[in-house]
């Protein structure tokens, strides 16, 4: 038996971690074994998946499309070799990956025999405040050109002319759909579809000069009245920020997603831990330092 693959792809903060969460949700009983890749040294999306499912395979501090290729080779290798065999296995690529190596890997004579691509899903942000510019912009693109199916996500906030700003950037309807909160009817998540997205060839993105990536951890606690106020004034240049929290009056700790001027907090089922969060922006905006001494002044007394 081939062993289906979805590979699920967009820039950072487009909703994948949301969409496989729901993924999880509706492949119940089924042995679905979930690989999640994340740009920063901390896996925080396999770590919110992983509260609901135990097949999930972090792939961490790196980019499944260049530096952790390998990594990607033999963890399916191993998945393949599985026995009770795997019945279905979703890739999650981190919000820096071009899907396209990825898509190359599955072809390669080792795995072709054992598994082959059902679909690769591109989430956009639709209600992203500022577009994406240059380089960025450009690697939005190759994710949603090889996209069989593109999800203009959070579309319950955009505007509708951001969703015709994005209808007309992006073009081909029919495979193009508006989502909240990443749902999508169980048919359009599996099964094969006959029309494939145009393959391109692999472009090569040098992560380093793109994009700066950090770990902040501290053992105390935050005052939620300042980190409000905090993540209200974030900067431009930071494309995303997540991780776990500890806040002042509460026991457990929170996950904490930040994109495009929005944040949103998830009870987290961890009993306590330090502060751990992940931050990844522009290289050129050099941001690192300010925010570190900013979100340390919301430090509770």
């Amino acid at each position: 038996m081939s062993i289906p693959v979805t590979v699920v792809a967009g820039f950072l903060g487009a909703g994948k971690t949301t969409l496989l969460r729901r993924l999880v949700q509706q492949c119940a009983g089924q042995r679905l074994a979930l690989i999640v890749n994340d740009f920063g040294e901390l896996n925080v999306d396999a770590e919110m998946i992983a509260e609901q499912s135990d097949a999930v395979y972090a792939q961490q501090n790196g980019c499944l499309c260049c530096t952790m290729q390998d990594d990607l080779l033999a963890q399916l290798g191993r998945l393949a070799a599985m026995q009770p065999p795997v019945e279905r296995i979703v890739i999650e690529c981190s919000g820096v990956a071009d899907p396209q190596p990825i898509i190359q890997a599955l072809g390669y004579p080792q795995l072709r025999r054992h598994m082959h691509l059902d679909a690769l899903i591109t989430l956009v942000d639709a209600a992203r405040s500022q577009p994406l510019e240059g380089e960025y912009a450009q690697l939005e693109r190759r994710q949603a050109a090889a996209a069989d199916l593109l999800l203009l996500n959070k579309a319950d906030i955009a505007t509708p002319e951001q969703l015709q700003a994005l209808r007309q950037r992006f073009g081909e309807p029919r495979r193009m759909l508006q989502t909240v909160q990443a749902e999508i009817p169980d048919e359009l998540l599996y099964g094969e579809r006959p029309e494939r997205a145009q393959r391109l060839a692999p472009l090569g993105v040098d992560h380093s000069r793109l994009f700066d990536s950090w770990t902040w951890r501290h053992a105390g606690q935050l005052d939620p009245r300042r980190l409000r106020a905090w993540l209200d004034q974030l900067p431009e240049g930071l494309f995303r920020l997540k991780g776990r929290v500890q806040v002042s009056g509460r026991e457990q700790p929170l996950w904490l997603q930040y994109v495009g001027g929005r944040s949103q907090f998830l009870a987290a089922q961890a009993q306590e831990g330090d502060n751990c969060l992940v931050f990844i922006a522009s290289a050129a905006a050099g941001l690192r330092e300010r925010l570190e001494a900013s979100l340390e002044q919301c430090l509770a007394a």
